[in-house]
């Protein structure tokens, strides 16, 4: 054998030749199905031997028969094959097997959104892989959009408003919101029995659709309007709790959070707005990582919007 004791590449190769011609019956037989000629069939079975240092078959008039030794080459060879092929398989599955780590940005209270496609979109991801793993950044717009911009999450989900859908431009629709304008039941029915009229409210307005609360309340319409620029969901339902401001809020949030018997929507059928979710990205799908992309196709698949 070999003076290291290791089989090398040619020796792999030639045991293959050599199981090609026992199990063909002999050299000239397997001339066919190996593509090589009868010469250098022989040569390879020769230079086997020589370094295994053994005799493994007997050729000749009697025509080819395995020695003792060949016999047991014979098994073992078959038994490396079979190894071999085996992990080709397995390698096979590992190159093509998902992997990754992907690290989403989910704007904040939007857990209790039906149509959020976030659960089962993770659900779904998991059971494609064991080699995957997902990681969820919640938070408001301004601290996501600065993870997004330093590649700290691989794409946030956040609404975007008219004004702001062309500085995005990877960004695909995901969901929907319906948002109505909510008054602590006392003050919903004193609006009710003023006929609706606003004036001397505390309204809580701001955020990406702000321009949009003041054209559709026309308040230029009030004398005494309080318009309060500090909106943010949360922080709108506590004041709005409190008695002391209007808010538009999400639907889902009020109902989910029982919040429905405290707080009422005033003209409901003409006082909402629509806040429109996308996923969005800092670089085109196709330069996102195999787990990533993956992982927005599961968004797509659930999704509402697309």
């Amino acid at each position: 054998m070999n003076s290291n004791n290791n089989l090398d590449k040619r020796d792999l190769r030639r045991l293959e030749l050599f199981c090609e011609i026992v199990e063909q019956g002999g050299i000239n037989q397997a001339v066919a199905s190996t593509g090589l000629s009868q010469p250098v069939l022989s040569n390879q079975l020769i230079a086997l031997e020589k370094s295994l240092d053994l005799t493994l078959c007997q050729r000749g008039r009697k025509g080819f028969k395995l020695t003792h030794e060949g016999e047991k080459v014979y098994k073992y060879a078959n038994q490396l094959k079979s190894t071999l092929t085996d992990f080709a398989y397995k390698l096979r599955g590992v190159q093509t097997e998902l992997s990754g780590h992907v690290r989403i940005g989910c704007l904040d209270n939007t857990v209790t959104l039906p149509n959020n496609p976030l659960p089962k979109a993770v659900e779904s991801f998991y059971q494609r892989s064991d080699n995957v793993e997902v990681s969820i950044e919640v938070g408001d717009f301004t601290q996501l959009n600065e993870k997004l911009g330093k590649n700290q999450i691989d794409m946030m989900i956040v609404v975007l408003g008219s004004h702001q859908k062309p500085a995005f431009k990877h960004s695909y629709p995901l969901f929907d919101e319906r948002s109505y304008l909510y008054a602590r039941r006392d003050l919903a029915d004193k609006i009710m029995d003023q006929d609706f009229s606003l004036d001397g409210c505390r309204i809580n307005m701001g955020g990406y659709a702000k321009d949009e609360m003041f054209e559709l309340l026309n308040i230029q319409q009030y004398d005494s309007v309080k318009p309060y620029d500090g909106w943010h969901v949360e922080s709108g339902v506590l004041l709005t709790l409190a008695g002391t401001h209007l808010s538009f809020l999400p639907s889902h949030l009020i109902d989910r959070g029982h919040y429905d018997q405290s707080l009422v929507p005033l003209q409901p059928e003409k006082w909402f707005l629509t806040s429109q979710f996308y996923t969005v990205m800092k670089q085109p799908l196709d330069t996102l990582s195999p787990a990533a992309q993956a992982f927005f196709e599961e968004l797509s698949t659930f999704s509402d919007a697309m």
